[in-house]
């Protein structure tokens, strides 16, 4: 079994435990601010959607904005500390929820619990890179992120559940769930992400600002019509929310059931193809998604944006490992994380904005537009520079 893992057996048991103490941080994260909270804060806490909202808001922002610093941390100071601290942080915060009355209490813990998590993602994802089998880099990358990734819809959906009958046994819920992610990372307390030797080589530094577009834009762009997807399934094509849920999950199957296969074609023939690809796929999904005007061409549409999508995540991530440098690339890493939180929080506003001054289309034609830049860019980047 092991041979087919892009992972090698020797950090494996480490990296397995890891990634479930952060998935199971993850689905605690989000059952607490989207399950929890929404039930629990008016009826214990007497606040308003508007405190609880930020509270989220500043928590998101204290992530994002320090994950750079954050994967210094994990690199410097020792991954199994920073997970044990971000671990603690937000079983602290969860204790003291029941006490958070006052607005400023809520924002303060999600403040600081933002800050405590910025160490997590750069830091798998460094990990991911280096423990991986040599020429099955994006697999490992691309594996990593899908398995922590559906840990976020069952703290939402499970927490939920429970929430809205009985609030108190979901915050118990979350309590347990937050327990056993701090029991995993307190057994990884001494763990250090292996650091390679230096090579003695100089790594063109400018040559990182190439990566900043595509982890803003590939944010940026689907955020711009994130917040006005249901309003526009329903007004154009007469879906409801569970039919667009639906056809989500058809794209959203199709481009993880592929990723082994596209995950190999990057790993063997490397990922120039698959990230330029992938970029001009979504970018014409998006521009003709603005003008859909059947169901069955817009299932068509999910379908190619789950290929589209299967083919932009390995090649994005084969080059990442390929080519940031090994000296603080979790540091780096998070860098580009910012770079990515930054577009979701920024989509919705200027997709608000172009929706009310320029018609429904605008939004998607603008992002639709921003993929295709992007594809035509670094296929320039590929044909005039050096890359590995």
């Amino acid at each position: 079994m092991f041979r087919y893992l892009p992972w090698t057996r020797e950090g494996l048991s480490v990296f397995l435990r890891l990634v479930l103490a952060v998935g199971l941080m993850e689905g605690v994260r989000s059952g607490y601010f989207a399950g929890l909270l929404p039930f629990y804060a008016p009826e214990y806490l007497h606040l308003g959607p508007s405190v609880f909202t930020l509270a989220f808001t500043l928590h998101q922002l204290a992530e994002n904005l320090s994950k750079s610093f954050g994967g210094l941390l994990a690199e410097r100071v020792g991954f199994g500390r920073t997970a044990t601290l971000a671990a603690a942080f937000g079983l602290l915060a969860l204790f003291l929820t029941p006490q958070a009355h006052a607005a400023w209490t809520l924002w303060g813990l999600g403040l600081a619990w933002g800050l405590s998590m910025s160490t997590l993602y750069p830091g798998l994802m460094t990990l991911a890179s280096r423990i991986a089998v040599p020429g099955r880099e994006a697999r490992a990358l691309s594996f990593t992120f899908t398995l922590v990734l559906p840990w976020a819809g069952i703290g939402l959906v499970g927490v939920g559940q429970v929430a809205q009958r009985h609030p108190e046994a979901a915050l118990t819920l979350l309590l347990a769930a937050q327990g056993v992610a701090l029991l995993l990372a307190l057994s990884l307390l001494a763990f250090r992400i292996p650091i390679p030797r230096k090579r003695g080589e100089t790594y063109p530094w400018g040559r990182l600002l190439l990566f900043l577009p595509a982890a803003f834009g590939q944010t940026f762009a689907p955020a711009l019509v994130s917040l006005f997807l249901l309003r526009f399934a329903k007004e154009s094509l007469g879906l409801e929310p569970i039919e667009l849920g639906g056809l989500l999950l058809l794209g959203g199957g199709l481009a993880f059931g592929l990723l082994p296969l596209t995950g190999r074609l990057v790993d063997r023939r490397g990922y120039r193809l698959a990230l330029v690809g992938g970029l001009a796929l979504l970018g014409g999904v998006m521009f003709r998604l603005g003008f859909a005007s059947s169901v069955g061409e817009t299932a068509l549409l999910a379908l190619l944006a789950g290929v589209g999508f299967s083919l932009f995540m390995p090649g994005w991530n084969g080059f990442l490992a390929k080519n940031l440098p090994e000296e603080n690339r979790a540091a780096i890493w998070g860098g580009l994380m910012t770079a990515e939180g930054l577009g979701v929080a920024l989509g919705p506003a200027f997709g608000g904005v172009l929706w009310e001054v320029l018609g429904f289309r605008a939004p998607f034609l603008v992002g639709g537009g921003i993929f295709l830049a992007l594809s035509l860019f670094y296929a320039w980047v590929f044909w005039r520079g050096r890359w590995s």
